[in-house]
């Protein structure tokens, strides 16, 4: 990976291009900035460090929520609101999830202390998966790659936080499960002993919920167009081979 400076000019020159490629993202995004500060997290930092084109950005917002619709009500961008309180919007082709950092749920629900002077490595610590852990300032370009960088180097999947109660809040399980299925199939990579023990648990409450776990993570997989790649067969298969792996191994403890 390139040194600190290199990868700050280059990405600051690669964003300049992206917005001038989308004039009405770049607007948006200008008006934005007058407010707050804007953090790109995860995938479209990943991907310009790995030499790929991304067309969907998730943004954490520096300012409160009123204020982040009332700037997307100006410049008359059709938006959807879910369960969490995130902002989907789609410009030019370009799909954009995006929070309030006020309504990001491991702030919002105490579970990560929001560090008013860092705010990098709070949103850093804050991501569920080291995978998605890059954290970039659309502002002045400063970045964490701190848990990213772990991965990297162990080519380990791994829950940054291990408390058990950010683990049983988070919103999302079945959607972790199945993104943890999704990354061992498509890049070959290992899970931590956090991570399996998550997994274990969680379709322990999958089973108790739903019954039958995969249907169930087959039925969520579905509302994910991200993870068409990975196919019903492969879905199976890497639930059935993580069940047949942790029998008769060692036990885990379970948060």
């Amino acid at each position: 990976m390139s040194d600190s400076r290199e990868i700050k000019n280059d990405f600051k020159n690669y964003f300049h291009s992206f917005l001038e490629d989308n004039r009405k993202l770049k607007f948006f995004f200008m008006e934005i900035f007058f407010h707050g500060a804007i953090y790109a997290v995860g995938g479209f930092f990943r991907d310009f460090l790995n030499y790929k084109n991304s067309r969907d950005i998730d943004l954490i917002i520096d300012i409160d929520n009123t204020t982040l619709l009332d700037i997307i009500k100006n410049h008359e961008i059709d938006y959807t609101i879910n369960r969490h309180n995130g902002i989907k919007l789609k410009i030019n082709k370009i799909e954009i999830d995006l929070w309030s950092i006020y309504d990001n749920w491991a702030f919002k629900n105490k579970l990560v202390k929001l560090n008013e002077k860092d705010k990098l490595l709070s949103i850093a610590k804050g991501c569920f998966y080291n995978y998605d852990s890059l954290v970039i300032n659309l502002n002045n370009f400063s970045y964490n790659l701190q848990f990213y960088s772990d991965f990297i180097n162990n080519q380990t999947l791994n829950i940054i936080q291990k408390k058990a109660i950010y683990k049983t809040l988070n919103p999302t399980i079945e959607a972790n499960i199945i993104r943890a299925f999704y990354l061992k199939n498509k890049i070959h990579i290992d899970f931590s002993e956090n991570t399996i023990n998550y997994v274990i648990k969680s379709l322990k409450l999958i089973e108790s919920w739903h019954k039958d776990d995969f249907e169930r993570l087959l039925s969520i997989k579905e509302k994910y167009p991200k993870y068409n790649d990975l196919t019903e067969i492969q879905l199976f298969y890497e639930l059935e081979k993580f069940k047949s792996d942790i029998k008769g191994n060692i036990q885990l403890t379970l948060f």
